[in-house]
């Protein structure tokens, strides 16, 4: 009789398990590392885009080679905001700290998945409800993280006074896409283990 190997058996689910937590640890810990230099400082770094009449002057300015431009219509740049109040710092780390905050809350439920997967109950102690919140991780991460970025770009610029037609600065607002579909796919999954828990529970009512 042939025998399948796991793709993930009871020993690698638990190493990878408690990679997982370490890394959802240490992501939280970074998350709060930048609310604290957020509030201690009195500057701010936020991502803006060059207009393309400043991307043209910079591809002057750098006297590259004949053909060599530099490409995109939007080109991003880190712009160091001194002397800014509080709830525009906070604003600039935002994106940061939701990106950790994302990394720690995916990475501490998928862990806990995987313990179960360990145990051989993968179906069983709420799997599904935490895939659901890897999936909204996935969400905050990779969708709310980069649109809180452009908001600080904005209110970066607002607050130096570059919003004008003339600015070499433009705002720009990103909706990735690809997060949409990870997150999709995820609560797909999700979906498929509370089905399967609803099984294994009617398997053990018939036993």
């Amino acid at each position: 009789m042939s025998t399948t190997k796991p793709v993930l058996g009871p020993r690698s689910a638990g190493a990878h398990a408690l990679l997982l937590a370490f890394v959802g640890v240490g992501a939280a810990i970074v998350a709060l590392v930048l609310v604290w230099l957020a509030v201690s400082r009195d500057a701010a770094d936020v991502t803006v885009f060059l207009t393309n009449q400043a991307r043209l002057d910079v591809d002057a300015g750098l006297d590259l080679p004949a053909g060599a431009v530099l490409l995109g219509d939007l080109v991003g740049v880190d712009l160091h905001v001194p002397d800014v109040p509080l709830g525009l710092r906070l604003l600039a780390a935002a994106s940061s700290v939701l990106l950790f905050l994302s990394i720690a809350a995916g990475a501490l439920a998928l862990a806990q998945v995987l313990r179960s997967v360990r145990v051989g109950r993968p179906f069983a102690g709420g799997s599904s409800t935490r895939l659901q919140v890897v999936a909204a991780s996935v969400l905050v991460g990779g969708v709310l993280a980069p649109m809180a970025r452009d908001a600080a770009g904005f209110a970066a610029l607002d607050h130096l006074g570059l919003t004008g037609e003339d600015a070499p600065f433009l705002a720009q607002l990103t909706i990735p896409l690809t997060p949409l579909l990870l997150a999709v796919a995820v609560l797909g999954i999700a979906e498929a283990f509370r089905r399967g828990a609803l099984l294994a529970d009617d398997v053990v009512g018939l036993v």
